[in-house]
C-alpha cells in the first residue's frame, strides 16, 4: 500500500482521486441545498480545504516545502513556455472589449463571493490538484517526449472531465482540456506553478464577469466570436509545440 501512495511517479495520480472524488461529492451534495451567495462560499471553503491537503501532501510526497512550490521562480521562463495561452487571452481581451456593451444583474454579493473569492480558491485548487500533484512525477521518470505527452494530456483529460460533472458538454470538455493543457505546459516545462495559478485567476475572472454582460453586437464582434474555436486550436498547437520542441525553460530542470 506504501508504494502506491509514495511513489513519486504515479501517485500523484493515486493522490488526485483520493481528494477529487471527495470534493465532487461534497460539492454536489451542499448544491442540492443551497444556491448564490451561500453556495460561492461554501464551494470557496472546500477548495481551501482541499487545496491546503492536497498541498501538504504534495510536500511529503515530493519532499518539498510549500515556499519551494509556490514561488515565482523562473518566472521569464514560465512566461514564454505560456506563448500558446498568452495569444489566447489576447484574442480573448479583444473579443470582450469589442462587443462590450454594460453589465447588468451583478451585486455585490454575487461579484464578491462568485467573481472573486471563488475564482481565487479556484485557480489555487484546480492548479495545485490537476497541475502540480498530476504532473510533478514527471521528473522521476525517464522525462521522455512520451512521458511528457502521456502526463500532459493525462492531466488535461481529468481537468476537461471534471468541467463535465453535472452533465457531458462535448465543447466544454475540449475548450477546457485544451486550457489545461496550456497550463500544464507552463508547469512541466518552468517548474513554475504560481504563474498558472495566476492566469487561472484572472482568466475565470473575466468570464464569470462576461456572464453579466449585455453585448454590443457588431461586424467586428461577430467576426471574432466566429474565430473562437480557431483560438482554442491555435493555443493547443503552440502548447504542444513548446512541449515537444522547445528546451527546457528551468535552469534546474525540474521536469
Amino acid at each position: 500500500m506504501g508504494k502506491i501512495l509514495w511513489d513519486k511517479r504515479y501517485s500523484g495520480f493515486v493522490w488526485h482521486f483520493i481528494f477529487t472524488l471527495p470534493f465532487i461529492g461534497l460539492s454536489l451534495l451542499f448544491l442540492q441545498f443551497t444556491s448564490g451567495v451561500t453556495w460561492f462560499l461554501i464551494s470557496s471553503v472546500l477548495r481551501i480545504i482541499f487545496g491546503t491537503g492536497i498541498l501538504l501532501i504534495s510536500c511529503k510526497l515530493f519532499e518539498l516545502r510549500p515556499s519551494e512550490i509556490l514561488s515565482f521562480k523562473n518566472i521569464k521562463g514560465a512566461l514564454a513556455t505560456g506563448a500558446g495561452f498568452l495569444i489566447f487571452f489576447l484574442f480573448f481581451l479583444i473579443q470582450i472589449v469589442s462587443g462590450f456593451g454594460e453589465i447588468n444583474g451583478l451585486t455585490i454579493g454575487i461579484f464578491l463571493t462568485r467573481v472573486l473569492l471563488q475564482q481565487l480558491t479556484t485557480g489555487f485548487y484546480e492548479e495545485i490538484n490537476y497541475r502540480f500533484l498530476l504532473l510533478n512525477g514527471l521528473k522521476h521518470t525517464s522525462n521522455t517526449t512520451g512521458m511528457k505527452l502521456l502526463y500532459v494530456f493525462s492531466g488535461s483529460v481529468l481537468f476537461g472531465l471534471l468541467h463535465c460533472v453535472t452533465g457531458w458538454d462535448t465543447y466544454r470538455f475540449l475548450t477546457t482540456a485544451a486550457i489545461g493543457f496550456a497550463f500544464a505546459v507552463i508547469f512541466v516545462k518552468s517548474g513554475n506553478i504560481l504563474l498558472t495559478m495566476i492566469l487561472h485567476f484572472v482568466y475565470d475572472f473575466l468570464v464569470h464577469i462576461i456572464a453579466f454582460v449585455q453585448w454590443n453586437n457588431n461586424p467586428f464582434f461577430d467576426g471574432i466570436c466566429a474565430c473562437s474555436e480557431a483560438a482554442y486550436i491555435v493555443m493547443f498547437v503552440i502548447s504542444l509545440i513548446i512541449l515537444i520542441y522547445s528546451p527546457q525553460f528551468n535552469k534546474k530542470k525540474l521536469c
